[in-house]
């Protein structure tokens, strides 16, 4: 676990969260991105992550409740160094190998991911508006690691591929759901407005079991529309990830114990990896 704790804190669990979706994402619509799509989100995702939690951390200098915070403080300079490194590394690859299309794309990302933290701030104190945090992270989460297959991909995207990412983010909703509802007294003393904290506990869950509900009616249907073929490989990946969540949600007791709960969640986004098994 202490190994685990480390790569936690480095981020390297959601580096790997975000490449294992991404290459679901490619063999899903059979595109190949190129080698320097896979440094480029590996060193972005990085960088975001890492940046905002050492942000997190600075803020609540003063009063910190959180290991990752103690860890990041002790390791600050190395940090830094590191993510400066990591940061020209990863301009020069965006100059470099980003093609017309991609940059037109991935400009259009940032700007809408910065609309979407705009409209989150803009209605924080409104319950009808406010947008919690997990739906910000999901929309920017899938975007971003979808991006590289998507553009990469040769002609119009199917109703079997829509199906399968519609279940995907629903997958997504879960994980993060999970993950916000064990967390939710620490996030409601940070006042860290996650979907728990914004919902209630009782409602939160409620949520997660219907999203998982859904989960299998959208794998059944892709069964019965699209008939056996490559896509119902995914519908059962997709459809494990959601089974595992849910022993999360239903089993508190044991995944509490040593935050079991925390690197189950992560490691069921890396399942996304058993997509490359599934032929072309």
């Amino acid at each position: 676990m202490k190994v685990y704790r480390r790569i936690n804190f480095m981020s390297l669990d959601i580096v790997a969260g975000a490449l294992a979706s991404s290459v679901l994402a490619a063999r899903l619509l059979q595109a190949e991105p190129g080698w320097a799509w896979w440094l480029r989100l590996a060193f972005t995702v990085w960088i975001l992550y890492m940046g905002d939690q050492v942000l997190d951390a600075w803020k609540h200098r003063k009063k910190s409740e959180r290991e990752l915070h103690h860890f990041i403080f002790r390791n600050r300079r190395i940090l830094l160094y590191a993510m400066g490194v990591i940061a020209i590394v990863d301009l020069l690859l965006i100059f470099n190998f980003m093609d017309r299309d991609f940059m037109k794309y991935a400009l259009t990302l940032a700007g809408l991911v910065l609309l979407f933290y705009a409209m989150r701030h803009l209605f924080r104190k409104n319950r009808v508006f406010f947008i919690p945090g997990e739906v910000f992270v999901l929309v920017l989460y899938m975007a971003g690691t979808w991006l590289g297959p998507l553009v990469a991909r040769e002609g119009e995207i199917g109703a079997p591929e829509a199906l399968i990412a519609l279940i995907y983010a629903a997958v997504l909703l879960m994980n993060l759901g999970v993950i916000s509802l064990y967390d939710i007294q620490l996030d409601t003393r940070l006042g860290i407005a996650s979907l728990a904290h914004y919902m209630g506990k009782r409602t939160t869950k409620n949520l997660l079991a219907i999203t998982g509900i859904i989960v299998y009616l959208l794998s059944v249907m892709q069964f019965l529309v699209f008939g056996l073929d490559r896509y119902t490989n995914f519908a059962l990946i997709l459809s494990g990830m959601a089974n595992i969540l849910l022993l999360i949600l239903y089993v508190p007791t044991y995944f509490r114990k040593n935050d079991y709960y925390r690197w189950t969640a992560d490691a069921v986004l890396w399942m996304g990896f058993l997509s490359l098994l599934i032929q072309s």
